[in-house]
This record gives C-alpha cells, structure tokens and sequence, in this order.
C-alpha cells in the first residue's frame, strides 16, 4: 500500500512538473511573440530600413512610422483612407513607370514629353499611352503585374477586380484613373520633374519617386533605378539626375521653377511691415500632412498701385500636428511684407501647406480682389488654409497706425499685424 502511494505521488508530482515546463513555455513563447508584434519602426537596424536624408528625420509630434523597410510602408497613410487610396495607386503606376524608363526607348518617349519647355511640364500617363499603342500595352501590363503582386487598392476592395487584373486586354491604366481622387477632385495620374535634367542626367538609371512625404526631412519614397530609396529636396531637384515623380495633377501644367522656401525664424520687426501675429488650423480634418509637422506656408500679390509683385514662397512655419489635432493657436511674429507704403498699397495674402515635390495649383482669391495669380506647390488642390486678406493695409487694419487684422474661416484662422 505504501509503494502504490509512493508511486502515485511520483506520478503525479511528475505530472505537476511537466504542466509547470509547458506553462513556462507558452508564457515564454508568448512573451517572444508578443515582442515581435511590438517592434517598432524606429527599432529597426540601418539594415532594414530605407535611409533618411537628414538627421531629424523622427517627428518629435508623434508616433509616426519614420523608419519605413519598403517604398510601400513608406507611403501607407493608415489615418487618411482617401490619401493611402490615392498612394496605392500612385504605387501601381510608379512601378509601371520605372520599368518603362528601363528600355531606352520608352525612356526617351517619356523624357520628351517632360522637357516640352526649359522648365518642365506635367504629362497625363493617359495621354502618353493614348499617342503610343506600344507604350499603352507596355504600361498596361505593369500595372497589371502591380496589382497582382501587391495585395493593395483595388484588391480586398472591388468586386471581381482580380478577374480583370488576369485579363490581358483590359484597360487598366484607364481604370485607376477613373479612382483616382481625394474628395470631389479627380486627378490625372502624371509624371513630372521639378528640374530639367542635364545632359550628363543619361548616364544615369531614372529615379522615379511617389509624391507623398514621409517622415519630418520631407523625403518622399520611389527607387533610383531598381534600388528603394528616401529623397529628400536637393536631390530630388537635382538636374544631374532623371528624376520622374509621379502624382495627382493635371496635363500639361508647367513647374514654376521657383525657389523653394525657407523656414522662418524670428520675425523681422523692421518699421512698416505686415507680419504674423498667430494662426490656429481648425483640426485634424484640415491638416494637409501625413508627418509630423505641416507646413503652414505664405504667399502674396503685390497688385496696385506699382507693378504687380509676387511672392510664392515668402515663409513656412511647422506646426505639429498635435496643435493641429488640439486647435492650438500658435504665436508668431514672422514677418511677411516689408513696405513703407503697406497702408495704402494693395496686397492679396494667403496661406497653404507646401509640399516641394507636388504639382503647381493656382491659389484661390476672393472675389473682387484682384485677377492676378500666383500657383503653389501643393499635393491637392484644397490644401490651402486661407486666402481672404485683400486690399491695402488700411483696409485691413482701419487705422493707419496699424494694429491687427483677422480672417477666419472653417479651416483655419489668422491674425496678421501691421506696424
């Protein structure tokens, strides 16, 4: 009797024991797993990740993914439905586009297209496939390579997509364009540079890049000839290079050519200006950017009594998109017109989010102010945040002593001051 408990308590405490290994062994595995879910972008080695082209490339506003492994990451907008529909599109037809720069006659035929003046012009990829029946089936084919390889819009989101994707003679260059809008605004899909390539420029594979920023340097993501890469501004206008962006926009509309801004500092409180006083952006629905910070970016038309004056690029401010999100006002005293005669001559100012590597867009005015015109870089269209000051400085401030001036609207509010 005593042996038979003696082996039924050796039985059973080796059985406790046995439970005990295997329950530590689950926790442990779990806890290994459940690490692996919580590696975070920012974890990454260089190895792995595509090379920022500044040293603050982190947003210090937030959770951003600023350390993306793949071109594809790199331009997933996971709180823009819209956005991230318009970048996997965009995806598709940059694919498409590289391996076309890869045979040296679709290269040219592209290339040509681009450099119809000094500066450059925007060409609808619809346009380029409707005057060459070669081009439209080489195209047509990538896209539809792209789409099968990649689990992306439209896949998972039209119905039977996959069957036309299988289909060799459907038009798939004419149906991406057709989904290919933000809100309202429908776009062409097109390719365009900011700078004209040198001669030197085909030596070189062609860049083709994705117009959509994606961490705090403002890189976008594309590959330089089949190697994934982040470019930031002085490359990408580079004019040692072919560098193709691919976006929203509209065809045949010029680059300005201009020069970009830069980012302000204190204000210059020099006698008769018109500077800053504050802004607030009316929320997360109107901030035009995916990292961290936006760039809330001046501009204004100098149009009586002298000779009209422009000013395209006059600053920019980053704000973080947590002030946006929160309605912050943010305080600034950056100046934006030096003018001894502010009070009596007659400016039109507004405000927008610039982005370097997006398509040229006329800025809205108000009615009544003035027919001339001024065009800002800007992904879309709608992504100007204010553009109602008009007229001349005593309009505005009502006394020719200066003091503050408001516009306000529904996505955004300003308050200038003259001095």
């Amino acid at each position: 009797m005593k042996l038979f408990l003696k082996t039924r308590f050796l039985h059973l405490a080796l059985t406790a024991l046995f439970f005990a290994i295997f329950a530590a062994f689950i926790i442990v595995s779990c806890k290994k797993e459940t690490a692996k879910l919580e590696i975070k972008a920012s974890d990454r080695s260089e190895e792995t990740m595509l090379t920022p082209s500044c040293e603050d490339y982190c947003s210090d506003c937030g959770d951003d993914v600023c350390t993306p492994g793949t071109v594809l990451e790199a331009i997933t907008d996971t709180g823009d439905a819209q956005n991230n529909k318009v970048n996997m599109i965009l995806f598709h037809y940059a694919q498409a586009v590289r391996e076309a720069a890869k045979n040296a006659t679709y290269r040219h035929y592209m290339e040509t297209a681009l450099t119809a003046n000094n500066v450059g012009v925007s060409v609808s990829l619809l346009t380029l496939a409707s005057n060459n029946s070669s081009f439209a089936t080489f195209l047509n084919s990538k896209l539809r390579q792209s789409m099968s390889e990649n689990y992306i819009y439209p896949r998972g989101v039209i119905t039977g997509i996959d069957t036309y994707i299988a289909n060799s003679s459907w038009d798939a260059n004419t149906f991406l364009k057709g989904q290919l809008a933000y809100g309202s605004d429908y776009y062409e899909p097109v390719i365009y540079y900011l700078t004209k390539p040198d001669a030197g420029a085909a030596d070189y594979p062609v860049s083709v890049l994705i117009s959509q920023e994606v961490n705090d340097c403002d890189d976008i993501a594309g590959w330089k000839g089949d190697t994934p890469a982040l470019v930031g501004e002085t490359e990408g206008r580079d004019d040692g290079r072919s560098v193709m962006i691919v976006g929203p926009g509209v065809d045949g509309n010029p680059s300005e050519g201009m020069a970009p801004p830069t980012e302000a500092s204190a204000g210059d409180r020099t006698t008769s200006a018109v500077d800053m006083k504050n802004l607030k952006i009316k929320g997360s629905d109107y901030r035009y950017e995916r990292s961290g910070k936006s760039e809330v970016t001046g501009t204004w038309i100098k149009f009586a009594p002298s000779l009209v004056e422009k000013s395209s690029y006059n600053f920019y401010l980053k704000v973080c998109k947590d002030d946006i999100k929160d309605q912050t006002t943010i305080n600034s005293s950056i100046n934006i017109v030096s003018d001894v005669n502010w009070n009596t001559d007659s400016y039109w100012i507004g405000f927008y989010e610039y982005d370097w590597f997006a398509q040229f867009w006329t800025m809205p005015t108000p009615t009544g102010c003035t027919t001339e015109t001024v065009k800002t870089q800007r992904k879309y269209f709608h992504e100007w945040y204010n553009y109602d000051f008009c007229g001349t400085g005593l309009s505005y401030f009502g006394s020719t002593s200066g003091g503050d001036a408001t516009s306000e609207n529904s996505k955004s509010k300003f308050v200038i001051t003259g001095h």
